[in-house]
């Protein structure tokens, strides 16, 4: 019910968001807009190709171990950047949104991942200029109905430099956006628009960097230093306080969701997903398993072979410049 629900609100709603609310040349005067979000620090993370690749296992893997996707799970917003078949650097994307019924919905975006090399071309342009390492670029298309923004995305492994020091080795989420100067898409208490997805990181983020701590240095180490922001247009500094319990008495984001999710009987859900999985550690499950993961059905001789993309048939020479 959940995935067509959301599925359903994008179909729906996404194209009216968009060219009616978000992107209307006709009722605003739309501008170029740089919503800037970078994570509190990860230097603990043993280096920024391994934050990079902790990123890559939440984001781009299609299955997490069963305690870390019941993590995920709870999340407001949860991107899926699967990884390209290997003759080409670029695959479609999808976001799942928002916390609770009624403003739940997916999102479909075109994801460049840095991480790609197709006949040795692993060329990745980035406008930042506090990008340590690449991961993702996430392009808005405006002529994708199916996400409510316009824009270029990028998801990075940040520096800091110049004004953020303190967030040395964080994720870093620059959005180069097309929008109005009205409140009603630029306002931060808005609910759309350029405004409301830069609070909006702010908000999430915090929760993203205690999943990939927890991922490299246990839930304890995690739990202990979890740290939000104080959300404001421009540099979001950290919160002096840092530890789970010492936002005990305050709101966090991860509690938010942890509440909504039993509001939404997620434990239920999850239970019944768990028995699931089990069938993949049965002898049938085990020979499924082997079969479809073999092979490549992309490689040469085999079922897809010359079929994955466009550019696949093309020559080494020709894809370079493809």
């Amino acid at each position: 019910f959940e995935t067509t629900y959301m599925f359903s609100c994008m179909w729906l709603l996404m194209p009216w968001l968009k060219y009616y609310i978000c992107c209307n040349p006709w009722i605003f005067d739309l501008g170029h807009r740089l919503c800037q979000q970078i994570s509190t620090e990860m230097a603990d993370l043993k280096g920024p190709e391994h934050v990079a690749d902790t990123a890559r296992y939440l984001i781009s893997w299609s299955r997490q171990d069963r305690a870390s996707a019941e993590r995920i799970d709870l999340w407001s917003f949860v991107p899926h950047y699967p990884l390209p078949p290997p003759d080409r650097r670029w695959a479609l994307g999808l976001q799942a949104g928002g916390g609770d019924y009624p403003g739940k919905f997916t999102l479909i975006v075109h994801t460049t991942h840095a991480a790609a090399d197709v006949h040795g071309v692993t060329e990745q342009f980035v406008l930042s200029n506090s990008c340590e390492r690449p991961i993702y670029r996430v392009m808005l298309w405006y002529n994708n109905p199916y996400h409510f923004l316009t824009g270029w995305v990028e998801a990075s492994v940040s520096n800091g430099e110049p004004s953020q020091r303190n967030k040395r080795l964080g994720g870093e989420h620059p959005m180069w956006l097309v929008t109005g100067h009205s409140p009603l898409v630029a306002g931060r208490g808005s609910w759309t628009g350029s405004g409301m997805i830069d609070a909006f990181f702010d908000y999430w983020l915090p929760v993203f960097v205690r999943e990939m701590r927890e991922q490299v240095l246990g839930a304890d180490i995690a739990n202990a230093k979890y740290q939000e922001v104080i959300s404001q247009d421009g540099a979001s500094h950290p919160i002096a306080k840092k530890g789970l319990s010492s936002y005990k008495d305050s709101p966090t984001a991860l509690g938010d969701m942890q509440k909504t999710a039993t509001k939404q009987h997620k434990a239920r859900s999850q239970a019944a997903g768990r028995k699931l999985a089990r069938l993949a550690d049965m002898h049938l499950g085990k020979m499924a398993c082997n079969r479809l993961q073999s092979s490549d059905l992309h490689g040469a001789g085999q079922l897809l072979d010359g079929h994955s993309s466009p550019t696949h048939s093309l020559s080494e020479e020709r894809c370079k410049l493809s």
